[in-house]
């Protein structure tokens, strides 16, 4: 098959995104018994993964499951 064109999509462009990204850090929250808002959700926007789970546990006062999991930018332990 010859290909002429691609689409390429920046995340908002074509599909938005943002409010699965709610919805799974939502329920994460929930899991972990931390209420998680929209308002809270804004403030993740162009945040890193690593850095929004810190957030999040931050705003739950878990500051002990951030220091367990986390060692720096890195991402999980092993």
């Amino acid at each position: 098959m010859n290909k002429k064109a691609f689409i390429f999509d920046l995340d908002g462009v074509i599909v938005d995104t943002a409010k699965f990204h709610f919805i799974a850090w939502q329920r994460l929250a929930a899991s972990l018994g931390i209420n998680f808002t929209h308002e809270e959700n804004e403030q993740l926007k162009g945040v890193s993964r690593v850095n929004s789970l810190k957030k999040i546990l931050e705003w739950g006062g878990n500051k002990t499951i951030t220091a367990e999991v986390f060692s720096g930018e890195n991402g999980p332990k092993e």
